[in-house]
């Protein structure tokens, strides 16, 4: 007897399985799945009802961030310096106009183009007026002036009134906008322009 016991405690003692529960079917799972949301969405429109209100409905959630304006200055604005601005490219303005670039050296006279060059002006002074003709933006950094460091950011395309001056491109914050713009009847213009063509 004494070592029935031990003789039994060594034999293994055969795995059972444990007991699986039985498939459901399909109709089954589906029922319970729409009780399921059927109660959450119960919940969802007793909790909107009883907040008063303050809770924002569905059309007033907000799930894409809109888009940042490009520019606070519009093509057709007039515009005014602020603060004396760089004239890029040796005072040439952002077009590099006058510039001899391209043409053969055999053709070019170095000594009048030096001449020219030292009589440009290198900076427009503040209280110049003009007018946006183009927006630079910051995805177009890579079309800055030169002169430009530091992070992307929108160019302001201006062409000034003054004949001597070229065009340039200048900071947002180094202009103050203007009575005069015609940024308004210039999208009027584009809107009819798309009814024709349509």
């Amino acid at each position: 007897p004494a070592g029935s016991s031990r003789l039994a405690a060594s034999t293994p003692v055969p795995f059972e399985r444990p007991k699986m529960p039985v498939a459901q079917s399909m109709r089954q799972v589906r029922a319970r799945l729409l009780s399921v949301c059927l109660l959450l969405a119960a919940t969802a429109l007793l909790a909107l009802v009883f907040t008063g209100g303050d809770s924002p409905t569905f059309s007033q959630l907000q799930l894409t961030q809109a888009t940042p304006k490009v520019s606070r200055y519009r093509v057709g604005d007039r515009v005014m310096a602020k603060v004396p601005i760089r004239i890029s490219n040796g005072g040439r303005g952002y077009y590099n106009e006058g510039a001899a670039v391209g043409v053969p050296e055999h053709l070019r006279d170095t000594k009048a183009e030096e001449k020219e060059m030292s009589k440009l002006l290198k900076v427009v002074e503040g209280g110049k007026a003009g007018s946006v003709v183009g927006i630079i933006t910051a995805g177009e950094w890579k079309n800055k002036p030169e002169h430009w460091k530091g992070m992307p950011r929108p160019g302001v395309m201006v062409s000034w009134d003054d004949g001597e001056l070229p065009i340039e491109v200048a900071e947002q914050m180094d202009l103050v906008q203007m009575e005069g713009s015609v940024a308004d009847e210039r999208r009027e213009q584009r809107l009819q322009k798309w009814k024709r063509t349509r």
